[in-house]
């Protein structure tokens, strides 16, 4: 190869790195963040098929605080929070908060070796979201994220992250109807 046959190579892989680098920086400021949830919104309507059969929908929660904690096998940081999530459910369900541990593939058997690889026993409703559709409407990245939503639908709290009980007895009280 000669010379010039060299510098014109060069000069191609150059042009083609900063037009890779200049794409990645384009995607990366036009991103679409409108399935993003902000606190103040109405969360966007959801039907999920829980691990008992059941189909749920938000509107079933009307009237009632709501945890959405979407959630995964693997996610160590989930398992660390899912026995203070169960502990605050029970002390709050007859207050009229819910919970909803959205598992974000349908993977039965993984989500019963899960609890039954944890120190105590956890009943949370589990529910799963097969296709992401709605931890992508809700714009949930990373697990574990928690959707705090008040008895109207409105939410009022993004946590993202492992959560401790005082955290999660904090939202919990706060959606309190």
């Amino acid at each position: 190869m000669s010379r010039q046959a060299k510098k014109i190579t060069q000069y191609i892989v150059m042009l083609l790195i900063i037009a890779a680098i200049g794409f990645i920086i384009y995607i990366t400021m036009t991103k679409d963040n409108k399935g993003i949830v902000k606190v103040g919104e109405q969360a966007p309507a959801f039907q999920l098929k829980t691990m008992d059969g059941r189909t749920v929908n938000l509107s079933d929660y009307k009237g009632k605080g709501l945890i959405l904690n979407f959630w995964g096998t693997w996610c160590k940081p989930c398992r660390k929070e899912m026995p203070a999530l169960n502990k605050n459910y029970e002390k709050y369900k007859k207050q009229g908060v819910e919970v909803l541990a959205i598992h974000i593939k349908k993977t039965p058997q993984q989500v019963t070796q899960f609890f039954k690889g944890l120190d105590e026993p956890v009943r949370l409703p589990i529910a799963f979201d097969n296709n992401n559709e709605v931890s992508d409407a809700f714009g949930i990245d990373p697990l574990p994220t928690t959707v705090v939503i008040d008895k109207n639908g409105t939410v009022k709290a993004v946590h993202e992250g492992e959560m401790n009980s005082g955290t999660i007895e904090k939202y919990m009280k706060s959606i309190t109807p």
